[in-house]
C-alpha cells in the first residue's frame, strides 16, 4: 500500500489540519474529518488518463481552490455576477455572429420574409420592377 510524500503531507496539514489521504486501492483520495462520522472524500487524485499518480503541487491548488470558507460571501456574489455577464457577453457575440453569418447570402430573402411579417407592403420582388410615373394616368387597352 503506496504512502502519499511527506512534503505533501506537511503543506496538506497546513493547510487544514483535517485534511487527510487515503489510498482506495487504484488511486490517492484527499479526504476532510468533519468531526463525526467518518471522513468524507473531497478529491480523487489521479494521471491525466486516469492512472496512478503521486499527490503533488497541483492538486493541492486543487484542493484549496475548493476551499470556500477563505471567501467573504460579498467576494463569492461578485466572482458569480462577474462569471455570469461574461457567459452573457458571450453569448450576445454569438447571436449576434448567427445573425450576421445568416444575412450574408440571404439578404434579399430575410427582407421579403421581413416585410411579409410586418405587413409593411406587397413585399415586391426586387428585380423587374416598372417605375411609376406621378402625375400620368395608366390606360388599360384591351
Amino acid at each position: 500500500m503506496p504512502e502519499a510524500d511527506r512534503s505533501f503531507m506537511k503543506d496538506l496539514k497546513a493547510l487544514d489540519r483535517r485534511l487527510g489521504m487515503k489510498w482506495n486501492g487504484e488511486h490517492f483520495v484527499a479526504t476532510y474529518d468533519r468531526g463525526y462520522g467518518e471522513p468524507v472524500n473531497i478529491h480523487r487524485i489521479k494521471a491525466d488518463d486516469g492512472g496512478f499518480k503521486q499527490p503533488d503541487q497541483r492538486d493541492l491548488a486543487i484542493i484549496k481552490g475548493g476551499d470556500l470558507s477563505d471567501e467573504k460571501p460579498t467576494v463569492r456574489l461578485q466572482k458569480l455576477a462577474y462569471a455570469s455577464e461574461v457567459m452573457r457577453r458571450e453569448t450576445q457575440r454569438k447571436h449576434r455572429e448567427n445573425i450576421r453569418d445568416m444575412t450574408k447570402d440571404d439578404r434579399r430573402q430575410l427582407e421579403k420574409a421581413f416585410i411579409q411579417r410586418t405587413n409593411s407592403s406587397k413585399g415586391n420582388a426586387t428585380f423587374r420592377r416598372i417605375a411609376h410615373k406621378p402625375g400620368k394616368n395608366v390606360v388599360a387597352v384591351a
